[in-house]
């Protein structure tokens, strides 16, 4: 934020310094309307004006970036729990096929202790 700050100092120092070595005047007109302004502040006031609809448009594109990267995260985010899911999945699997075999071998020694008792 502090380099922000500098360039916008500095860029206002520069723009005075041009207002200033350019005094003579300069006959403005727009439509119905004539002004007449030093030549430095008339280049100053269109370089701040510009930079201000410029700043303006570009909150558009912000915005837009932004949507953008919402729409991506809500994708990964749908993606990841469809994963979750799969991974919970295969570990039930994996865990109820590794108990089944302990089970098996837990009968087979149950019936291989009867058969010795018989």
């Amino acid at each position: 934020m502090k380099s922000y700050i500098l360039a916008i100092v500095l860029t206002m120092f520069v723009s005075a310094l041009f207002a200033f070595q350019n005094i003579g005047d300069v006959t403005v007109r727009f439509l119905i309307f004539e002004w007449v302004f030093p030549q430095g502040v008339w280049e100053v006031v269109l370089f701040s004006s510009g930079a201000a609809v410029m700043w303006f448009f570009s909150l558009f594109s912000v915005f837009e970036v932004r949507s953008k990267m919402k729409k991506e995260l809500k994708a990964k985010d749908e993606k990841i729990e469809t994963l979750e899911k799969e991974k919970k999945a295969i570990l039930d699997t994996l865990a109820h096929g590794a108990s089944a075999p302990q089970e098996n071998a837990a009968q087979a020694a149950g019936r291989s202790e009867s058969e010795t008792t018989d």
